[in-house]
């Protein structure tokens, strides 16, 4: 019975820390997505950025729409993208804690030699 009870509280502790931690894996992937994207549009424009960005959100189900991305080139092809969105950790349909993330990315464009 003592084994069980430790089980539980185990599997309890596992999973408390799969919905808390869950917000920061989501924002380092998004993070990942947005560089992506930055290094995309060095070599084009803006709106193509924009819809590609919108196809990843798409894909991976965020409810994140083309329209809250800030993306600004400039004429040395340097990208930068800029995303600001909320985040929460619910439980049980409870919302336990309100997250504010704000995500960049700058990259410019690279030459090569060959």
């Amino acid at each position: 019975m003592k084994k069980l009870f430790n089980l539980g509280i185990v599997v309890l502790t596992v999973w408390f820390a799969t919905i808390f931690v869950r917000p920061y894996w989501d924002k380092h992937w998004l993070q990942m997505d947005i560089e992506e994207a930055a290094l995309y549009g060095t070599k084009r424009s803006e709106g193509e950025v924009r819809n590609f960005l919108a196809k990843k959100m798409e894909e991976k189900g965020r409810n994140i729409k083309s329209e809250d991305f800030f993306i600004e080139k400039n004429e040395h092809n340097t990208v930068h993208v800029k995303l600001s969105y909320s985040d929460e950790v619910r439980i049980a349909g409870h919302t336990l804690k309100k997250l504010q993330f704000t995500l960049e990315s700058a990259e410019k464009e690279r030459k090569s030699n060959f």
